[in-house]
C-alpha cells in the first residue's frame, strides 16, 4: 500500500459529521469554548476580510440569513422569512423580540432594546457606505415598510444578494445608538449587537473573551468563548493538541495531518468547501506589469509536483479560481491554459530581455536581476511555494519566500507594496468578482487588475437569473483572467476545522462563525 493511500485513508477517518454529539448524551449548560486565532485587530463587522474577526463577529451580531450547515443555501436567522415580488425586489420579515445586548455603554441592564427593521435598514446603508471588504452589488433601496418588514430593491436583479456569504450573510445588524455614541473607532473595539455572545474583554492581536448574552432569542449552552491569538499554525496545532485551545477554525498547516489523526481527543471537521490558493501578481508593479514576465513564471513551475508533495490528498489541483463546489464558475477545461515548460520560459525572459550577463546565474535587464520575492502567511503554503522558488531559481530567477504577519500581509497587498503574494482565498460564489473586478481594487483585488471586458462579463452576469448564462458570462471572465495571467492558479485545499471531541454540534465557518443557529447549538461534554 503506498504512503499516498494510507494517508487517503487516515484523511476519510478523520472526517466526522458537521454536527457531531456525544453518544447518549444530551446538551448541557456551561463551559468555555477556546478557538485559536491567527490575528484581531479590530471588531467591526464592516471593515474586515479576515477569518478571525469574521468569525469572532459572527458571534457578536446577527445577520438576516446564514449558510446552511449541509448546503451552500442561506437559511432563516434574524429574518424569519422573505420573498421576492419580483426579480428586483427583496422584502425580509423580521423575528420579533430580539434584543441588542445590554449592560454595556450604549445599553443599560434591562433595556430591551428590540432589532426592528430600522435597525436592519440602517445597518445595510452603513455597510453600502463604510464596507471595507465585501459589496452587496448595485442596491436601489432600502426601506422599513413597517417595524418588522424590510424591502431591498436592486436596479437589476441579484441573484447572489441572499446565498453569497460575502453579501447580505455577512451584514451584521448593528444599533445606530452604539456607532453614534463609541464612534467609528469606539464600536470597532467595543462592538454591540444582537448575537448570542457580547464582548467582554479585547486586546488586539492578544484575544477577546465573550460571554453568553442572557436575553438571546435562541437557548445559549456555552458560558463563554475565549478567542486566543496564536499567530504560528504549528504552534496552534501543539495548543489543540495538548488541550490549550479547543478549536482550530481552520487548519492552514497540512503537515498536521498525521499528528492530529493519532490524537484520540480531535476530530478534523471537513467544511463545505475550501480555500482558493494561487500565486498572484500586483500587474501594476514592475517587472509584473510584462504579461511576458508573469508568463515565462507559470511556465518555469512543475505545480503539480508541488501539490502532490505537500497537499494531497487534502485538495485538488486547480487550473481557474473558481473550485467544483461553485457550479456555474468551475471550468476544467482551463487546464489547457497551463503547461510546465522551463526552456520556454528562458526563452520568454530572453526575449523580454532578461539575460545572465555578468554570469552570476541570475537573469538581469538593464542591470537589475529578475526578482521574485513571494509574500506569503504561514502555512502549508510556504512549503509548496519553497518548491516553486527553487524551481524559478533553477532557470536564472532570483526567487525567495517572505512570511509574514497576516495584517503586514493584507496591508502590503492592497497597498500595492507585493508584486508578488501568495493568492487570497475567496473560493465562494462571487470570489472571482472580490479578486478581480476594478471596483475591488485596493479592497479585494491586490491584483490591480483591471479590463473592461473582465468587468462587463462579470456586470452581466451579477444582474442574471439565467444559470447558463451566467455560467457562461463568468466563466467567459474567468478564461480572460487566466489568460492575462493575473494570478496562477496552484490548487483548491479542501477546508478542515481541528475540534476536540468534546465540542459538539460544531459547523466549521462558511462566511462566519455560527455556534448558535436553528441548525447547530454547540455545547460541550462534560
Amino acid at each position: 500500500m503506498s504512503k499516498r493511500t494510507v494517508l487517503a485513508i487516515v484523511a476519510a477517518l478523520l472526517l466526522v459529521s458537521a454536527s457531531t454529539v456525544v453518544l447518549g448524551a444530551g446538551p448541557t449548560k456551561g463551559g468555555t469554548l477556546k478557538i485559536a486565532a491567527s490575528s484581531i485587530q479590530q471588531l467591526d463587522p464592516y471593515k474586515t476580510a479576515a477569518n478571525d474577526e469574521t468569525n469572532l463577529c459572527g458571534l457578536v451580531f446577527d445577520p438576516l440569513v446564514v449558510i446552511g450547515k449541509d448546503s451552500f443555501e442561506p437559511k432563516p436567522h434574524l429574518a424569519q422569512s422573505w420573498e421576492m415580488p419580483d426579480e428586483n425586489t427583496w422584502v425580509f420579515h423580521i423575528r420579533k423580540g430580539v434584543y441588542f445586548q445590554e449592560g454595556n455603554e450604549v445599553f443599560k441592564k434591562g433595556a430591551k432594546r428590540e432589532v426592528t427593521a430600522d435597525d436592519v435598514v440602517y445597518s445595510i446603508n452603513r455597510f453600502i457606505n463604510v464596507s471595507t471588504a465585501f459589496t452587496l452589488g448595485p442596491i436601489k433601496s432600502v426601506k422599513a415598510l413597517d417595524r418588522y418588514t424590510v424591502e431591498i430593491k436592486t436596479p437589476e436583479p441579484s441573484p447572489f444578494l441572499v446565498s453569497d456569504p460575502n453579501r447580505l450573510p455577512s451584514v451584521g445588524i448593528v444599533p445606530r445608538e452604539a456607532i453614534e455614541k463609541l464612534g467609528e473607532d469606539g464600536f470597532a473595539r467595543k462592538p454591540i449587537g444582537s448575537g448570542p455572545f457580547q464582548l467582554k474583554s479585547f486586546s488586539p492581536d492578544k484575544g477577546a473573551v465573550l460571554e453568553r448574552n442572557p436575553r438571546y432569542w435562541l437557548p445559549v449552552y456555552l458560558d463563554k468563548v475565549e478567542f486566543v491569538v496564536i499567530p504560528d499554525p504549528t504552534v496552534q496545532v501543539m495548543a489543540v493538541t495538548s488541550g490549550q485551545v479547543d478549536i482550530i477554525t481552520y487548519l492552514v498547516n497540512m503537515d498536521a495531518m498525521p499528528t492530529i489523526s493519532k490524537n484520540r481527543k480531535l476530530a478534523a471537521v471537513r467544511g463545505r468547501g475550501g480555500s482558493y490558493r494561487g500565486l498572484g501578481f500586483n500587474v501594476t508593479v514592475s517587472p509584473f506589469d510584462e504579461f511576458a514576465v508573469r508568463d515565462a513564471i507559470s511556465k518555469a513551475m512543475n505545480i503539480d509536483a508541488a501539490f502532490n508533495a505537500v497537499v494531497a490528498p487534502h485538495g485538488q489541483r486547480a487550473y481557474g479560481q473558481c473550485p467544483p463546489w461553485v457550479a456555474h464558475g468551475y471550468d476544467p477545461s482551463l487546464k489547457s491554459l497551463w503547461k510546465y515548460d522551463p526552456k520556454e520560459a528562458v526563452a520568454i525572459l530572453n526575449k523580454a530581455g532578461f539575460r545572465d550577463t555578468n554570469g552570476d546565474g541570475i537573469l538581469d535587464r538593464n542591470g537589475q536581476p529578475l526578482k521574485v520575492e513571494i509574500k506569503t502567511v504561514p502555512g502549508s503554503q510556504v512549503r509548496v511555494l519553497t518548491i516553486l522558488a527553487t524551481q524559478l531559481r533553477q532557470i536564472g530567477i532570483d526567487a525567495s519566500v517572505v512570511q509574514q504577519d497576516t495584517a503586514v500581509w493584507v496591508s502590503d497587498i492592497m497597498g500595492g507594496k507585493s508584486g508578488v503574494f501568495f493568492d487570497f482565498s475567496f473560493a465562494g460564489t462571487t470570489g472571482l468578482h472580490s479578486l478581480f473586478h476594478s471596483e475591488a481594487i485596493g479592497k479585494t483585488n491586490g491584483h490591480f487588475y483591471a479590463d473592461s471586458t473582465v468587468d462587463s462579463l462579470l456586470d452581466q452576469a451579477l444582474r442574471t437569473t439565467d444559470m447558463k448564462k451566467l455560467s457562461s458570462l463568468w466563466k467567459q471572465a474567468q478564461r480572460k483572467i487566466m489568460e492575462d495571467r493575473a494570478s496562477i492558479p496552484l490548487y483548491f485545499e479542501w477546508g478542515y476545522s481541528v475540534v476536540n471531541k468534546k465540542v459538539n454540534d460544531y459547523v466549521s465557518p462558511w462566511g462566519g462563525l455560527h455556534l448558535v443557529t436553528l441548525e447547530n447549538n454547540v455545547w460541550i461534554s462534560k
